[in-house]
């Protein structure tokens, strides 16, 4: 039995000053390539850390030949998973959404008897069955579910339960490149102009262009949530990220100073028929078209993008934009600063005045 201890990441002897506050390790291999090295936390003796390794190589056979605990796909969701994303996933809600759909399709299937191509068959599947509207389903989409099918079986690895995660064998669906959808100048004077027709839908907009929140956020601002004094106003947590504070400007103080006049408490937006205001608005702005698809058309959440650009013209460090957004990557915030036009023709004008560093060049 190779079982050994192990000192500050080294392994030593019984000779070793240190040798009884050591933990105990195990190092075996079991045919084709297949090591067992980890640590025995529980094994105070010799003989108990032996016992521990015969206990990992005895698992491992039993994996082997589907002699292990028979539990389902569903069972292992219903009883291990479902707690997991409770614990670690703010959008409970849309992960359950996934988990039907999974358990649709492996079901009854013991965890270790599903294959690569099983969880191919499921992408294939997903990624030719429209959605509830009759749509496409998006390639992201599809990547979502199988991203979250992969955390089940990673779990189940983690749990003891597979010896590896099929999913690692299969390659996720080509995604299109993010949209970036910019305004022109005319576009937004048109947007305005119907916007001034409605004066909720005035108040969110302008409001969405001071502060980096999404739709949903914005529309559940209530009045106990702003702080006028320190200007801070409180979002509630989104796409997985926690509750966190908001700088506000100056404008966006006025903005939510005269909503929260006309309320008494709770929600300043008193919106429930947000679609139906602002499509219309666009369409009659001359900026999307009747049934027009979703690359085309123009989406409240490109304000986001709207939102980066203002901050981007004066010069906002890229990394104060990503703390705003709350991204987790600045590469999403990429996505969101995009140069218009009108910047790149600044940016090359800007050159004009650097007449004497050419010539000193030359």
């Amino acid at each position: 039995m190779a079982v050994f201890k192990k000192w500050k990441g080294k392994r030593v002897t019984s000779k070793h000053p240190d040798y009884a506050a050591a933990r105990w390790w195990c190092y075996k291999r079991i045919g084709k390539g297949r090591v067992i090295h980890k640590s025995l936390p529980e094994a105070l003796t010799k003989a108990q850390a032996e016992t521990a390794e015969r206990k990992e190589v005895e698992k491992i056979f039993n994996q082997k030949y589907g002699i292990i605990e028979d539990i389902s796909f569903s069972d292992f969701v219903d009883k291990t998973y479902s707690k997991y994303v409770k614990q670690h996933n703010q959008n409970v809600y849309v992960k359950n959404l996934f988990i039907a759909e999974l358990k649709k399709f492996f079901g009854n299937k013991f965890l270790a008897s599903i294959t690569a191509q099983d969880c191919r068959d499921y992408q294939f599947r997903r990624k030719n069955t429209k959605t509830k509207h009759g749509n496409k389903r998006a390639p992201a989409s599809v990547n979502k579910e199988t991203s979250t099918l992969s955390k089940i079986f990673t779990l189940a690895c983690q749990e003891g339960l597979l010896d590896r995660n099929p999913m690692q064998y299969v390659v996720k669906l080509d995604e299109p490149k993010a949209r970036q959808r910019l305004l022109t100048p005319a576009q937004k004077e048109a947007l305005w102009k119907e916007l001034e027709k409605d004066e909720y839908l005035y108040n969110l907009v302008t409001l969405a262009l001071n502060v980096p929140l999404r739709r949903g956020q914005l529309l559940a601002i209530t009045k106990e949530s702003i702080d006028f004094d320190l200007c801070l106003l409180k979002a509630i947590p989104s796409k997985g990220r926690k509750e966190r504070n908001i700088p506000l400007n100056g404008k966006a103080v006025e903005i939510l100073k005269s909503m929260c006049a006309k309320v008494g408490s709770g929600k300043i937006f008193l919106i429930t028929d947000f679609r139906k205001r602002w499509y219309p608005a666009l369409i009659n702005a001359g900026i999307n078209k009747e049934g027009g698809t979703r690359e085309e058309n123009y989406h409240f959440h490109d304000i986001r993008s709207w939102f980066s650009q203002r901050l981007l013209k004066r010069n906002t460090n890229s990394k104060v934009i990503q703390n705003l957004f709350a991204h987790s990557d600045q590469a999403i915030t990429d996505i969101y600063l995009t140069s218009d036009e009108q910047m790149m023709f600044e940016a090359v004008r800007s050159l004009d005045d650097d007449v004497m560093e050419i010539r000193g060049e030359n």
